[in-house]
């Protein structure tokens, strides 16, 4: 199992420029605490203002490092033009000497779509061509595409570092994004919102998709994570926050009945209670009880990777973060 962290996009007690500080700490400390990678999502149009284009922050964020990777997870693939998405991988890929990856998703976001003028209700075919032409110029051969979205003849130089091509990885949880991942993913990333035994479901479905493409089926989960002295600790000084963040996703219609039968009971905040998300979603505790749920969700989703987010907007605090980082790579990393 590797671990990675997802990295804050935003904090309500700082500004861009203090936060920028403190994710360079970050991103050293989890590098010397064993994790293999960080993680920016894309978010655009968030109250207050947050980070947007994870790939230019990606290559500040790993400026100094040596070994720790990045990959956003994860981009909203139809906003992006495939020739300037993939220039820009190559470039982070030669700035960091093979340690840049991409991770992708079909968006879902309304107002996002809205201000960079995009189709909504096109993104899954957007998602296809834009594939298409990315792996076309990560080849970095001539090439001729013609496709309903996108017409590209060219030949992308340099090639990337990591040959033949960075790593790929999908976010999606329909039976067409499942499909899409099966097909053209090197890892199918879970999101956070789905409880482990619905990742268990969706990983088959993914799997079955990867087997007929011929690709060996590689699983990753989004998770919110926090280490302490106990359970009860993590809920009083971190769950709240992570909570706060989960209630947002309730609110953009990110939980489904279809996933989480319970979601239609949730009529008030109060209803989003810990004992009712944290199960199969929230990854807390000491070191000990970390490492028996890691292990029981490896057997029960076969996944590698964990990618952990420990900050929210709202906290914990910096410091209390770098703590939890050093912890988690002592308690469970090495251990």
């Amino acid at each position: 199992m590797r671990f990675g962290v997802v990295l804050p996009i935003q904090a309500k007690d700082r500004d861009l420029a203090a936060l920028f500080d403190e994710l360079r700490e970050t991103v050293a400390v989890a590098e010397d605490a064993g994790f293999d990678a960080v993680h920016l999502p894309e978010f655009h149009q968030a109250r207050g203002g947050a980070i947007v284009s994870p790939l230019l922050v990606g290559a500040a964020l790993l400026e100094g490092t040596t070994r720790i990777r990045f990959a956003p997870a994860v981009l909203a693939t139809p906003l992006h033009h495939p020739v300037r998405l993939a220039e820009d991988v190559i470039m982070l890929d030669w700035l960091t000497r093979g340690r840049a990856f991409l991770g992708l998703g079909a968006a879902h976001q309304p107002p996002d779509f809205a201000v960079y003028g995009v189709p909504r209700e096109r993104r899954r075919e957007l998602f296809d061509e834009i594939l298409d032409v990315v792996e076309l110029a990560f080849a970095g051969e001539p090439y001729d595409y013609s496709g309903r979205f996108f017409t590209s003849a060219g030949q992308i130089t340099p090639r990337p570092y990591t040959l033949p091509r960075p790593e790929l990885w999908i976010g999606a949880h329909t039976e067409e994004g499942l499909a899409r991942a099966g097909r053209r993913a090197d890892l199918w990333l879970a999101d956070p919102q789905r409880d482990v035994s619905v990742v268990a479901r969706l990983a088959a479905v993914y799997g079955r998709a990867a087997e007929e493409a011929g690709r060996p089926p590689r699983v990753g989960m989004f998770r919110e994570a926090w280490i302490g002295d106990s359970a009860a600790e993590c809920e009083e000084v971190w769950a709240p926050h992570a909570l706060a963040v989960h209630r947002l996703y309730y609110n953009v219609g990110v939980y489904r009945k279809g996933f989480e039968p319970w979601v239609d009971e949730v009529r008030e905040r109060e209803a989003f209670t810990i004992d009712r998300l944290g199960p199969g979603r929230f990854l807390y505790g000491d070191g000990a009880s970390i490492r028996a749920t890691v292990a029981e969700w490896e057997a029960a989703t076969g996944a590698e990777y964990l990618a952990l987010r420990f900050r929210h907007p709202g906290g914990p605090g910096h410091e209390q973060t770098l703590e939890a980082l050093r912890r988690f790579g002592e308690e469970v990393i090495s251990a």
